[in-house]
């Protein structure tokens, strides 16, 4: 099978919509971290859900999903991935590419609010101001779950899209 080069579109970034379905999807799953086989689906990059799950057991084949946790390791995205994708035509997988480094960033930011809670949860253990602490534990839990058609991008992260322009 050859990827199909002809409808090649220059339109490989996730829109709002297609962000926002996609983190609603994960919400509801039992690990939310952790891409399964209906994700490339709700985010876009397919309009089947059987490809969505053919493209999720490549991914796994081939590093990019670890088999075991789940987790995405970018590095693994090699110059065979083309190849290794023929399922889905060149401009999906450039628009799976930016989703997964997406995706990426949304677990960076969720791993920085729950260290934020983290010390929170301590400074509330320690004794510290209980109400305040509380209402900033929920304001951190709000920000997890904001969506991010929503949400302003946190100055702090270095955003994908404006070093590689995907």
């Amino acid at each position: 099978m050859f990827p199909n080069v002809a409808n090649d579109s220059t339109d490989v970034e996730m829109s709002q919509t297609q962000q926002d379905s996609l983190f609603r999807w994960q919400l509801s799953q039992e690990n939310p971290k952790v891409l399964n086989g209906l994700s490339f689906f709700m985010g876009g990059v397919t309009e089947s859900k059987t490809i969505s799950a053919k493209v999720h057991s490549a991914l796994k084949k081939n590093g990019v999903i670890d088999p075991t946790t789940g987790t995405i390791n970018t590095a693994n995205i090699t110059k065979y991935f083309a190849h290794q994708l023929a399922v889905l035509p060149v401009h999906r997988q450039r628009k799976l590419v930016c989703m997964l480094f997406w995706w990426e960033e949304e677990l960076v930011r969720w791993r920085l609010l729950g260290e934020e809670a983290a010390e929170i949860t301590q400074a509330v253990a320690l004794g510290g101001e209980g109400e305040d602490l509380t209402i900033a534990l929920q304001v951190v839990e709000a920000k997890r779950t904001m969506l991010p058609s929503i949400r302003k991008q946190d100055p702090k992260l270095p955003s994908y899209t404006e070093r590689v322009g995907c």
